[in-house]
């Protein structure tokens, strides 16, 4: 990744944003020696900000798929204690 101070950024602002955009190589712009922004090029902004959106999708089809399988079993988990099975599994240790 390319670090640039922001003096020359302000400098080169126009060779800098077509050298992001051409080659896609995020450029860090520092002010006194620290970082202070990282310029990414669009599409892997957007990729970056599609992720949250894709992951809580799956999260709530999966807990669906939990519903729907909990639905289905309901008669056969009635008569399961949980308690004694996990003091069961703890005993068999």
């Amino acid at each position: 990744m390319k670090t640039l101070p922001a003096l020359v950024f302000r400098r080169q602002f126009g060779q800098v944003l077509d050298d992001v955009a051409r080659k896609r190589e995020p450029v860090t712009i520092t002010r006194g020696n620290r970082p202070l922004v990282v310029l990414v090029p669009a599409q892997d902004y957007e990729s970056a900000a599609a992720r949250p959106a894709v992951r809580e999708g799956r999260l709530r089809l999966a807990a669906t798929r939990v519903a729907e399988w909990k639905a289905r079993h309901a008669a056969r988990l009635r008569d399961l204690d949980p308690v004694a099975l996990v003091r069961a599994s703890r005993a068999a240790r």
